[in-house]
């Protein structure tokens, strides 16, 4: 998501009741009652690295290795990934791959997914050089060989699955369930330079509401941020931590706490239908997410856009190039969206952009609902028009970016 000139308020109210105020800082701080105790096979804890589990065998060891350091969150992740495709189940949502690593208290963002067939030395060896290519100082990885079923047709062969991030910071350990009302503490190292960061709380509906977020460098040099926050309802939340690197804003790390509900089983998402996500049907993936766009806002009291031809023009093109470079970015060659604007002849006082792949519109609508960044953009009350724009390539999967402007001219 990226918003121009203002990309985020400094601190958005949340929607329903205010969250709890802090205690006094010489006053003994209120005592929750415990969490409840869930049957869920969830970790208590969100956190990064995961320490590997399980010794690994000569040739996994090696296909780590080409990959990155090893991550026992992420070589879990990889197993289940494995394990879908080998029962025949195709390549999995990528919305549904980061919800696994949420699922495995993995917060890191961005994940690449490498999958293969092995039928000896030489595909090893192929195998590792595509892990080695895409290597970067911070990767870590987790990696997954499984025997496909014999209905699938490739006996001989194993299937391979690597699961990998770059770690641009680590979590200390957030607890996965909470009290409505519990005070919890986010403390993050961050392995990259950045000139500040904020911590963002994404409720079950409303906007994101920004929480006050400190950074300090360390004795030993990284930075290390901390942010206190409490959950002011029940239900289902996401935290994510932003930080201004020297690109612009990137979110870093990602969690989700759970307040007095059950969390749902590790093989779901956790994200339950959105609004507007029955209006999906039909041909035309762009007047699908208009649909549910307005709905969406319809069910927050805001005002309608007004969908404008100009809009949907730079959004198919940009959804087009995604398409094209098999990614999701604001900046394909093109420019950002603010050049893009002034490319097409138009100007506006606010502009934002949201962009997703997924396996299908309702699958992008929900993953976009579920971001504190995009949903911003989705629920933004000054904004006056907007664009939309989906495409699809050769495997299903559809690429979808909305640009949303406000003051247009």
């Amino acid at each position: 998501m990226r918003v121009h000139p203002v990309l985020f308020c400094a601190l958005l109210a949340c929607g329903g009741t205010a969250p709890p105020t802090e205690p006094h800082a010489l006053a003994p701080p209120a005592t929750p009652p415990p969490a409840p105790v869930i049957s869920s096979s969830r970790p208590p804890a969100t956190r990064s690295p995961w320490p590997a589990t399980a010794a690994m065998d000569e040739r996994d060891a090696a296909f780590t290795s080409a990959c990155g350091t090893a991550d026992g969150a992420l070589a879990r992740v990889a197993m289940r990934v494995a394990s879908q495709r080998a029962r025949g189940l195709g390549a999995p949502d990528p919305d549904r791959v980061v919800s696994m690593m949420r699922a495995h208290g993995q917060p890191d963002v961005r994940p690449r997914i490498v999958s293969a067939s092995s039928r000896g030395p030489r595909d090893d060896d192929a195998i590792r050089a595509r892990l080695e290519s895409s290597r970067r100082p911070g990767t870590r990885c987790g990696v997954a060989l499984v025997r496909p079923e014999p209905a699938s047709g490739k006996e001989g062969s194993e299937l391979f699955v690597a699961v990998a991030v770059d770690a641009l910071a680590d979590l200390d350990a957030l607890p996965t369930r909470a009290r409505t009302g519990e005070w919890l503490t986010f403390s993050s190292l961050l392995h990259v330079p950045a000139t500040s960061a904020k911590l963002v709380v994404l409720g079950p509906r409303g906007l994101p509401r920004t929480v006050p977020t400190s950074i300090e460098r360390t004795s030993t040099g990284p930075m290390r941020v901390r942010a206190r926050f409490a959950l002011d309802r029940p239900g289902a939340f996401t935290v994510q931590l932003i930080a201004d690197l020297e690109n612009g804003p990137l979110p870093l790390l990602e969690a989700h706490v759970f307040a007095d509900i059950e969390p749902p089983p590790d093989d779901e998402t956790g994200r339950a239908p959105v609004p507007g996500e029955d209006l999906a049907g039909g041909d035309d993936g762009a007047a699908a997410l208009a649909r549910m766009t307005a709905a969406l806002r319809a069910s927050e009291s805001l005002a309608p856009l007004r969908r404008d031809d100009r809009l949907d023009a730079i959004a198919h093109a940009h959804a087009e190039q995604m398409k094209t470079a098999r990614t999701i970015a604001h900046d394909l060659g093109d420019g950002d969206l603010a050049l893009r604007f002034e490319s097409a002849g138009l100007a506006a006082k606010v502009v934002g952009e949201n962009v997703a792949r997924a396996r299908s519109v309702a699958l992008a609508h929900r993953a976009l609902h579920a971001s504190p960044s995009h949903r911003m953009n989705l629920l933004r009350a000054d904004y006056t028009h907007v664009g939309f724009a989906v495409v699809t390539d050769e495997s299903g999967d559809v690429y979808a970016c909305e640009v949303f402007a406000s003051g247009l001219r």
